[in-house]
């Protein structure tokens, strides 16, 4: 699997929020994709998340000189106050349990230096690859419930604005029809074969000259104090 081969992440990241010789701290940077290019524009990155073997992948996948890849094996960010000029979620506040979304957000707020800014980009609205979510469970499975409580933790945060909501599509690129099933549907083989047989007439209806595409809705918010 190939995730935002056109770089729509960072190219929208950037056009809304200053990177260039910022002190970026990432929350929930898995496998590290979306760290590669954040680390090309600020000037040092630390990105951590909870999984140990995706922090491994990151690590192997990014070996840029400043970039630093953490454990936060408890969901807390761990830092003394004002540490970092931005913090940015990617794909990772609606993963937060709900009884500890608005603390990380108050914490992560408290390690914005004035001036700061806090990036939140969250799943969207649309798209086949979110259709694939929603029906059958792939991935990490129908996200509105965690987007939605991810929103009113944002507009929640005292002393903090919420910018405008931009809206973008991020695409995400499979060899094959077996590819995704691999990466995104683990178990599938116990599954009924009607569902086997909907899955495979879905992927069918995306495959191109390159392989299987899909696409997903994507939301950025830029928060600042004010």
């Amino acid at each position: 699997m190939l995730q935002d081969p056109t770089d729509e992440y960072i190219r929208t990241i950037t056009a809304h929020c200053d990177l260039a010789g910022k002190e970026v701290l990432e929350v929930g940077c898995g496998t590290g994709r979306i760290t590669r290019d954040l680390a090309r524009h600020a000037r040092r990155v630390v990105a951590v998340d909870p999984d140990e073997t995706a922090l491994a992948k990151a690590r192997s996948a990014v070996p840029a000189p400043n970039v630093q890849f953490l454990p936060m094996p408890d969901g807390v960010l761990h830092f003394p106050p004002a540490s970092f000029d931005v913090v940015i979620y990617t794909l990772s506040l609606h993963h937060v349990p709900l009884d500890r979304m608005n603390e990380s957000l108050r914490t992560a707020a408290g390690l914005v230096r004035d001036g700061g800014a806090i990036a939140v980009v969250e799943p969207g609205d649309g798209g086949s690859f979110t259709e694939a979510k929603e029906r059958f469970g792939a991935g990490s499975g129908d996200e509105r419930p965690g987007r939605e409580a991810a929103i009113r933790a944002m507009h929640g945060l005292h002393g903090w604005t919420v910018g405008e909501t931009v809206l973008f599509r991020a695409r995400f690129l499979f060899a094959d029809e077996d590819d995704f099933i691999a990466t995104k549907l683990p178990g599938f083989g116990e599954q009924p074969e009607a569902f086997q047989q909907e899955v495979r007439e879905f992927l069918a209806r995306h495959r191109t000259a390159e392989g299987v595409v899909l696409d997903a809705g994507r939301r950025l918010n830029v928060l600042r104090r004010g």
